[in-house]
């Protein structure tokens, strides 16, 4: 207990500057832009509204906006390398990349998956049992791997009875037509379109289990501290954004539309499968609990799993990759 407090002393200490929330526009002046990564996820529509409507500029801010859709997992390399600045990270690649001793800190929760992530298999296959002696396709060392492993532990599947094949979830579609694997475990949309491919059935969605899919906006250490004041001024734009899309959902999903080359009900649909956080959410999020519904509690269990898949050897204190300042920044205004 007295070296977690410890930690979270230290931690205070480093984005002390973190504590004032300014209220007019920052100044960037001379000041390079914050690249952030965007992709096509209910809790990251917020980006492509803020970019769409200048919002970014009205607070001040020089944002530039990377479409990361492509190739999702090689933006949090690109992060780590100094190439984008601020990254949406799922839950498990931010404690594998922390625990591997990346210096990168998580200070906001976007969203968590509701159904977002899903387990699609060909016809006939009707439980995670049935999987017994067949093969799965899900990209290795990921999160997917770790809801995997945990829906072995619900069903009480030994894990040596289903063969992985390691695949990228943008692949689930070819894996299953073509017959390489029985199931995919994947993300939205490639799980629909896996679904209408081979005509086969959902057996499970993150909705069963809330909160084992965490997304948390990521930035590295220095950054945090040296543009804490623009990461205020980002905070307002965030808080703005998702008012505005609970308000004017129509509009603010047409904004999405446009910008991704979707339709509005596709849109609208693929924000079901996501429950987004708002400020109070977020606090309740970076709260110190033991269940899943804690940023704290699953990225205990998340690096229990890593360090017994041999993917790090590293404990983490998760204060260390866990800032919540800016949150408690965000809040103090509210109340002044």
């Amino acid at each position: 207990m007295l070296n977690t407090q410890f930690i979270s002393i230290v931690c205070a200490l480093q984005f002390l500057v973190a504590g004032c929330m300014p209220s007019s526009p920052a100044k960037t002046n001379n000041l390079p832009p914050i690249r952030i990564g965007a992709s096509y996820w209910p809790g990251q529509f917020w980006v492509d509204i803020a970019h769409h409507q200048g919002w970014f500029k009205e607070a001040g801010l020089n944002v530039e906006w990377v479409d990361t859709n492509a190739d999702y997992f090689a933006s949090f390399d690109q992060l780590v390398h100094g190439k984008l600045d601020i990254v949406a990270f799922t839950l498990f690649d931010l404690t594998l990349y922390k625990a591997r001793g990346n210096s990168i800190v998580g200070f906001l929760a976007s969203d968590y998956s509701s159904g977002a992530d899903a387990l699609i298999v060909r016809p006939g296959i009707n439980t995670v049992r049935d999987l017994a002696g067949k093969k799965i396709g899900l990209a290795k060392g990921t999160y997917l791997e770790y809801i995997w492993t945990v829906l072995l532990g619900r069903y009480g599947v030994k894990p040596e009875s289903v063969h992985i094949e390691n695949i990228p979830g943008e692949k689930a579609s070819e894996a299953l037509l073509t017959g390489r694997v029985d199931a995919m475990l994947t993300w939205e949309p490639f799980a629909d379109d896996a679904l209408a491919s081979v005509k086969g059935d959902k057996i499970f969605d993150s909705s069963q289990i809330p909160g084992i899919s965490w997304v948390i906006y990521t930035a590295r250490s220095d950054f945090l501290r040296q543009r804490s004041t623009e990461i205020h001024h980002l905070m307002q734009v965030w808080k703005r954004t998702n008012e505005f899309i609970q308000k004017q959902p129509l509009q603010a999903y047409a904004i999405v539309a446009d910008v991704n080359h979707k339709t509005v009900a596709e849109v609208i649909a693929f924000s079901k499968l996501d429950k987004v956080l708002n400020l109070n959410e977020n606090r309740s999020a970076f709260s110190y609990a033991s269940g899943f519904d804690s940023l704290h509690g699953s990225a205990r269990r998340m690096n229990s799993f890593q360090i017994q898949a041999g993917l790090t050897s590293q404990q983490i204190e998760t204060p260390t990759m866990l800032n919540s300042l800016f949150i408690d920044g965000l809040t103090r205004r509210e109340t002044n």
